[in-house]
């Protein structure tokens, strides 16, 4: 139980640092880091070419084994919202967000112009359907 606490503070301390406006950081993964918001840091990271904010879990198949609640997981992040300060991330390629607490994505979303990779997968209350206004607006995207 310690150890747990004493992980969460450090977890904490790292999330909580402001990372200099001009860091040359290109990757950043806070996958599985029970994260419900993503720290205001992030978006003064210019450079930011990856961004991983989803979960990485194990599943065995079949898939219908996934209940209606999806993946869970001690550490899961459960980001219910993108705020749309994700424009400034002009740099972007790639941002995971699979298997968080999504409930749509930011219109903010369409001036990442460099997205190639968006992955939206395992967000059981987002409904992709809802989003096909701001999908096709980015055109550019490979893989979805």
């Amino acid at each position: 139980m310690q150890m747990r606490f004493l992980n969460s503070i450090i977890l904490l301390l790292l999330v909580s640092c402001k990372i200099p406006a001009g860091s040359e950081t290109t990757t950043l993964d806070l996958s599985n880091q029970n994260l419900t918001t993503i720290p205001d840091s992030v978006f003064s990271l210019k450079r930011l070419e990856y961004l991983n904010l989803g979960n990485s879990f194990t599943m065995y198949p079949p898939l219908s084994a996934l209940h209606q609640e999806g993946p869970s997981g001690d550490r899961m992040n459960q980001i219910r919202q993108v705020p749309d300060e994700i424009s400034r991330l002009t740099n972007l390629k790639t941002l995971i967000l699979c298997a968080n607490d999504l409930r749509s994505l930011p219109t903010g979303i369409v001036e990442l112009k460099h997205l190639d990779t968006l992955d939206i997968s395992f967000n059981m209350h987002l409904t992709v359907s809802k989003e096909f206004s701001t999908l096709k607006k980015i055109h550019w995207l490979k893989y979805l």
